[in-house]
């Protein structure tokens, strides 16, 4: 948690491939059981754009790392990202990009919509440049999300450098530790290790590369508006915006107490309070807020029955349902569902 109380969040995207890598090799309920003891609800995969703690999702690379055994394991993560837009709507965004340069540029000037600490950053090394992600410092070891940070950004340099592609040499954040000479079997190129975040280098001439081919899917256009659809408080100050993110992604469950969104949070529910009424919000507040966009979202976008969508959400039955959200729209959930059919 950072000072100003706020919490760092990435995309789920961001996990890539990872669970069905590791429900491959390790079984579904392993996988299961990892996301169960990082509090992080399986509905979450199949809603990448959804926000979540960064320490959940590194939390989960290294208890799955762990579990099979593999000091690979975040290196063959990135490299499943089967295409260098393997982030979403982001990954989109910087892909289409006419120079592998623009494309570098696009993702440090967005980094934020799909992070909210941490940046993108291009250097100057001597006759070189070094692309490199430097994100919040954290207590728990962090070995594999670092490592597979390596995949995507080399899938990206080979959209437009070939596939035969690899970077000068490639920089992590940690120390080597015993097992490295496995990464640096599967890399074959000088890896420096103790740097200030994981980079790629590139030749100067590398990012003047434009595309030899066409991008394929990711010919659709995606814009900046698209990119910053966001939180539920997305104008909200911190902690409002971020603890906010945490109570929708809980949702997902149907989860609603505090005591688990403070754990989340890494605090207390006590302290969760304090940080939200510092800034003029409540966590009945928060709360109502999330239970609003997601059942307004489940409305719109689903067939599911009123009763399904209020449990969903956190309510006990159609009934408390229905007069919640008479007070949020001035109208009940099948009248607004109509409503929205007939504009259709």
């Amino acid at each position: 948690m950072a000072s100003d109380g706020s919490v760092s969040l990435v995309r789920a995207s961001g996990f890539g491939p990872l669970p069905a890598l590791f429900e491959r090799r390790a079984g579904e309920r392993e996988l299961w059981k990892a996301f169960e003891r990082e509090g992080l609800p399986l509905a979450v995969i199949g809603q990448p754009q959804t926000p979540i703690p960064l320490h959940s999702m590194i939390g989960l690379f290294e208890r799955c790392a762990d579990v099979l055994g593999d000091r690979t394991f975040g290196f063959d993560v990135g490299f499943e990202m089967a295409k260098a837009w393997g982030y979403g709507l982001w990954g989109t965004y910087g892909a289409a990009a006419p120079t592998l340069g623009e494309a570098i540029e696009r993702y440090c000037l967005t980094f934020r919509s799909h992070a909210v600490h941490g940046r993108l950053e291009l250097l100057k090394r001597d006759d070189h440049w070094l692309w490199r992600c430097v994100g919040p410092a954290f207590s728990l070891a962090s070995i594999h999300h670092k490592d597979h940070l390596l995949g995507p950004m080399i899938l990206i340099g080979r959209e437009y450098l070939g596939d035969r592609w690899t970077p000068k040499w490639v920089e992590l954040p940690y120390p080597r530790d015993p097992e490295a000479h496995l990464l640096e079997s599967r890399l074959q190129i000088p890896v420096r290790y103790g740097c200030h975040g994981t980079g790629i280098a590139f030749a100067a001439q590398d990012l003047r590369a434009r595309r030899d081919k066409e991008p394929g899917s990711i010919a659709g256009i995606v814009t900046l508006r698209e990119l910053t659809a966001d939180l539920v408080l997305s104008h909200a100050p911190e902690p409002a915006r971020s603890i906010s993110a945490i109570v929708a992604l809980r949702l997902l469950d149907g989860q609603t107490d505090i005591d688990g969104t403070a754990r989340m949070v890494g605090t207390g529910a006590r302290s969760l309070q304090r940080l939200l009424g510092q800034k003029g919000y409540t966590y009945r507040e928060v709360l109502r807020q999330a239970r609003m966009a997601r059942a307004l979202s489940l409305l719109r976008e689903t067939d599911r029955p009123i009763l399904e969508i209020a449990m969903h959400v956190g309510y006990e039955g159609h009934a408390s349902f229905t007069k919640a959200f008479h007070n949020w729209m001035g109208c009940s959930p099948s009248e607004f569902r109509a409503r929205i059919r007939r504009d259709r």
